[in-house]
């Protein structure tokens, strides 16, 4: 069983000139002490003669991911390796190679040689290693054994991968899924994408910055467009469009825990909305309702104290077309200020039944005022002779 080493002592072989001969133009790159520890798992090496860039780097039979170098130093991940002697390789992207040995644990002296073993059998395909480039390309780099994960994060140098440990997710892009946890099934592609979510699982985000400060158990949020739901800490929401949702709650103040709503359009919804649920707002606008809930916006901005409304367009739209059977449920009321009217010919049975009774009624109260009137008036008219 593999165990991890504690910091340890570092073997040197052949003798290293000092960094003032070392910085000569031109000079080939040298590894002059190399440091290993376990409990942050990083392995970190300086030298001399550096290239600009990430180098690829290989510990044994193992390439480990480059976290960071620059100024004659590099740091790696660190994988958990049986005590020994292992070869530590730079490669710089120019073709410059750096070669140290390094020992993990107590060196002890060597043993006499064993028998050769029997052939093994041939392992499966690996992770294609590309070297990255100065115009963002990366490389990838293999999921950690276990865990069904690929995992890609560019920089403008090379790759920055840290250990994921949230199984079945895949991400590409710098600083996708940053903060991952024990979160599964989470996809994420673009820039800082999904970057601080933790243990939340089932979650799409596909653009750069979107959904990218979510609440740490944030799920089955559904994200696509730059930024959006960028700020998300309820679940089950669902954003398309720049920045759509993108300010949906998050702040000390402002904790919000809205889910389930719909969010479709250029920066619709861009404004916070703290514990609506359940709204379905379709438009282009930075407005919406900041707390109701159970409404549907289609074309119009949201109005702030709604809850269970429907809203139809906006002051730009002047007319509304509905074809087929209409259904009102309530009552219809004029806006204030404005009349409700109701122009053309108007096929309502019911309505036009009751029109028909009560004009019947008032003719016949007509005739009968008539006839009274008639009864009451003298008679003027001369008599015959």
């Amino acid at each position: 069983m593999k165990t991890r080493i504690p910091r340890l002592a570092i073997a040197l072989f052949g003798l290293f000139p000092s960094a003032a001969d070392a910085q000569v133009s031109g000079a080939p790159p040298l590894i002059t002490e190399a440091f290993a520890d376990a409990e942050t798992a990083t392995l970190t090496f300086n030298g001399v003669g550096f290239r600009e860039g990430f180098p690829v780097v290989y510990l044994g039979n193992n390439e480990l991911p480059v976290r960071w170098a620059a100024d004659g130093t590099a740091a790696t991940w660190l994988p958990e390796l049986r005590p020994g002697t292992y070869r530590l390789i730079a490669r710089w992207p120019d073709g410059a190679q750096a070669d140290f040995y390094l020992t993990l644990g107590a060196a002890g002296p060597a043993g006499p040689a064993g028998a050769p073993g029997p052939k093994g059998d041939r392992g499966l395909p690996g992770f294609g290693a590309h070297v990255g480039t100065s115009t963002g390309e990366g490389r990838i780099a293999a999921a950690p054994p276990g865990f069904g994960n690929l995992i890609y994060r560019g920089t403008a140098n090379g790759v920055v991968t840290p250990t994921i440990t949230g199984p079945r997710s895949t991400a590409f892009g710098f600083a996708v899924l940053g903060g991952i946890t024990t979160g599964t099934n989470n996809t994420a592609f673009g820039s800082m994408a999904l970057n601080t979510l933790t243990t939340g699982s089932l979650n799409t985000a596909v653009g750069a910055v979107a959904m990218q400060n979510p609440g740490a158990n944030s799920s089955r949020n559904t994200a696509v467009g730059y930024g959006a739901l960028r700020n998300i800490l309820g679940n089950g929401n669902i954003a398309v469009g720049f920045n759509a949702g993108s300010a949906y709650a998050r702040s000390a103040s402002r904790a919000g825990t809205g889910s389930d709503n719909i969010f479709i359009g250029n920066q619709v919804s861009a404004q916070v909305n703290t514990t609506g649920n359940n709204n379905i707002h379709i438009a282009h606008g930075n407005r919406s309702n900041p707390t109701g809930s159970d409404n549907i916006y289609i074309g119009h901005t949201g109005a702030s104290g709604d809850t269970g409304v429907v809203r139809l367009g906006g002051n730009a739209h002047t007319k509304t077309y509905l074809a087929g059977e209409v259904i009102v449920r309530g009552s219809l009321t004029g806006n204030a200020g404005n009349p409700l009217n109701i122009t053309g010919p108007v096929n309502a049975p019911a309505l036009n039944t009751r029109i028909d009774d009560l004009s019947t009624n008032i003719d016949e109260r007509l005739n009968a005022i008539d006839e009274r009137l008639n009864a009451l008036e003298p008679n003027t008219s001369t008599p015959a002779p």
